[in-house]
């Protein structure tokens, strides 16, 4: 874990993120606090807090030739906001989905934003579609009832008109 380019996985973001909450409030731990995340394997707990250094998260402090973890370490500047952010697997989550994807979330947004406005439209357009079909469906109904309205009155002015020669 010498790189920090290194492909990191969910588990491997836990780990991390594991290391960074164990300071909580705290600016110094020790490093049997870190040796207990990994079980007392020191030498992988080691590779972590060497990429947590090059990453500017943590500083080593006591670092001793031989032995694979420092006396203390501390959490340099930014590491709380870091993990109020989502920390590493946030991050993981943010990248697969880039990856997934082939647009940074900020493309992700924007295209949402652009599909919302799509969607008000079409609404929009849906909604003067419906109005002009019910104004539309109004006027043929209109038109008929005339009709028939003017139907009946010929059949009464047909009906009176024979009842009134008829009787005379």
């Amino acid at each position: 874990m010498k790189n920090p380019s290194i492909s990191l996985t969910p588990a491997k973001c836990e780990l991390l993120d594991n290391i960074l909450n164990e300071f909580d409030e705290e600016v110094y731990i020790k490093s049997d606090r870190v040796l207990k995340i990994f079980r007392g394997n020191g030498t992988l707990a080691s590779d972590y807090l060497d990429f947590l250094v090059q990453m500017n998260l943590v500083i080593l402090v006591g670092q001793v030739d031989g032995v694979p973890l420092p006396a203390m370490v501390g959490k340099q500047a930014g590491v709380d906001m870091f993990i109020s952010e989502g920390g590493f697997k946030r991050r993981y989550a943010l990248n697969k989905l880039e990856q997934d994807t082939g647009k940074s979330i900020f493309d992700l947004q924007n295209e949402n934003l652009d599909l919302k406005e799509k969607v008000t439209k079409q609404d929009q357009l849906l909604k003067g579609l419906e109005a002009s079909l019910t104004q539309q469906g109004k006027n043929i109904l209109e038109k008929w009832l005339v009709r028939v309205l003017f139907f009946l009155a010929g059949i009464l002015i047909t009906y009176a008109y024979f009842k009134i020669f008829q009787a005379a």
